[in-house]
């Protein structure tokens, strides 16, 4: 069991990486669908948890 390990790295360096996973969640909340890998997907879901109700709140005021 990998204990503190919050993402994986897809063989990118850090700043790619989460580039990458802002682009996937951006298109999600934009598209409501995406077609991906099932880790990005599972990656992309798990910060699009954290950011959503930010995103959300932002578009209801």
């Amino acid at each position: 069991m990998k204990h503190g390990v919050a993402f994986r790295k897809f063989s990118r360096t850090s700043s790619h990486r989460m580039l990458m996973l802002r682009n996937l969640v951006t298109s999600l909340f934009e598209h409501e669908q995406i077609s991906t890998t099932l880790p990005k997907a599972r990656d992309t879901a798990r910060l699009a948890e954290k950011v959503g109700p930010l995103i959300l709140g932002l578009h209801a005021v």
